[in-house]
């Protein structure tokens, strides 16, 4: 089974129960979802003041892409372009 279809149905699962409200709480959700994968225990109340994922992502792409650094041994995807979109004037 692909690994997305099996995280799909685990969300699927959690939203349907909305066990601990993860409906309108995508922290709790991905909290629960992680307690699916892993033996790793975090009291949500600590998990809860960990930055979201994107967050971290999104730092990551901005120091390395944006700033230049640590991409030394970065290796682009075969056909993928890390090239600025030319801007088409309206």
């Amino acid at each position: 089974m692909p690994k997305n279809k099996h995280l799909r149905e685990i969300v699927e699962k959690l939203l349907k129960s909305n066990r601990e409200g993860c409906r309108k709480d995508t922290k709790k959700l991905t909290y629960l979802v992680m307690r699916h994968y892993t033996r790793i225990f975090i009291p949500y109340e600590d998990f809860n003041k960990i930055p979201s994922f994107e967050s971290v992502a999104r730092c990551r792409r901005d120091i390395m892409n944006k700033e230049g650094k640590f991409n030394e041994d970065f290796l682009p995807e075969e056909g993928v372009s890390y090239e600025k979109p030319v801007e088409v004037q309206r």
